[in-house]
């Protein structure tokens, strides 16, 4: 009874405003999409529009942190829950500009929905903004995820869902500084073969990569399998493994660690023909093993004739929440993987 009175509030609300549609949206990371809805688990997951109006509503379900941008420039934050709701963002001045609804929040387990975007009565949209000529994706766990970013060492653990900001990790600031379309495919405590401390050993990343909603498809049976020939990436950034190499042992086998990210590579490549990759990796404790484990692979690489990756190691400052990169980490990681990203993308100015 409770969640129809909510539903009943909310379908209300948006009796209030005037144009409504999601024709007009254009949806960057990995999102289900049907007539009445779009739904997602994605880090940075994103919906851009083009609209004049002094309100706008979203309907929305899901427990979710947002950033809702104008022209490229924050203008609010908010929260949903779990219960479908409706959040109206107002104070807009009424004329065009192009709108970035961004989901700033880790879900995982779990997903959220946007039913419907709606002006006030005197709004409108226009044209769906054109898809960018870059297309880019991340693959990794919570370093790209931005878990914890905001946080510090001191902070209880019991923050992770208030420090954690997608828009502020590396792949975000990387492909919104190189105006690329991209897919944040990344999920925190994941490895490529073993989960931080062997927590739901049965989904990995790999595992979990293959759905169009992660968060949802160890709870649905018949989750829907993503159709990688949706999104051809032109640079695939991986910078994965830290799970399955740190915490407690048994660590990650690394026969198997090297075969799996070889035939990720293969996979992608095959379904993205002329695909470029950039390996990375991190320093991580108590062994160090990740770095020479994926440099390995680089090698193996390069010397079976492949000339379509490069790899990087890098430092990162893990001030943040449970020894994650801060906010200034994940910009100085931004900034050594652009020039690498763009020249691989065959994006540099000239």
């Amino acid at each position: 009874m409770r969640h129809k009175l909510i539903f009943a509030v909310a379908f209300a609300a948006m009796q209030a405003f005037g144009a409504s549609s999601m024709d007009n949206c254009l949806f960057n990371g990995r999102w289900e999409i049907s007539a009445d809805r779009a739904r997602t688990s994605a880090p940075a997951a994103t919906v851009q529009f083009n609209a004049s109006a002094t309100t706008l509503s979203f309907d929305l379900e899901g427990h979710s942190r947002w950033r809702l941008d104008v022209d490229g420039t924050p203008k609010e934050y908010f929260v949903t829950g779990e219960e479908r709701s409706v959040k109206v963002v107002k104070g807009l001045d009424g004329q065009r500009h192009r709108y970035r609804l961004i989901k700033i929040s880790e879900t995982n387990p779990g997903y959220v929905i946007l039913y419907k975007i709606s002006t006030d009565k005197a709004g409108k949209f226009f044209d769906k903004p054109a898809a960018s000529n870059r297309r880019i994706e991340f693959i990794g766990d919570s370093f790209t995820v931005g878990f914890g970013c905001e946080g510090g060492p001191g902070d209880s653990p019991d923050l992770e869902f208030e420090k954690t900001d997608a828009s502020k990790s590396y792949a975000f600031l990387l492909a919104d500084g190189l105006k690329a379309d991209f897919q944040v495919n990344a999920a925190s405590g994941r490895g490529i073969v073993r989960n931080y401390a062997n927590i739901v050993p049965e989904w990995t990343l790999m595992d979990l990569y293959r759905y169009t909603v992660p968060g949802a498809a160890p709870a649905e049976p018949d989750a829907a399998v993503y159709d990688l020939s949706t999104f051809h990436p032109q640079v695939v950034v991986i910078f994965a493994g830290i799970n399955d190499f740190q915490g407690d042992p048994p660590y990650g086998d690394k026969a198997k660690f090297k075969k799996a990210y070889a035939e990720l590579l293969d996979k992608l490549r095959s379904a993205h023909p002329g695909v470029k990759f950039l390996l990375v990796s991190t320093k991580i404790w108590p062994n160090d093993d990740l770095t020479p484990t994926v440099k390995a692979i680089y090698d193996a690489q390069v010397a079976s004739g492949r000339s379509d990756l490069e790899f990087l190691a890098i430092q990162t400052e893990n001030t943040a929440l449970l020894g994650h990169p801060s906010v200034h980490s994940h910009q100085e990681m931004a900034n050594k993987m652009r020039p690498i990203v763009a020249r691989l993308g065959k994006w540099l100015s000239r």
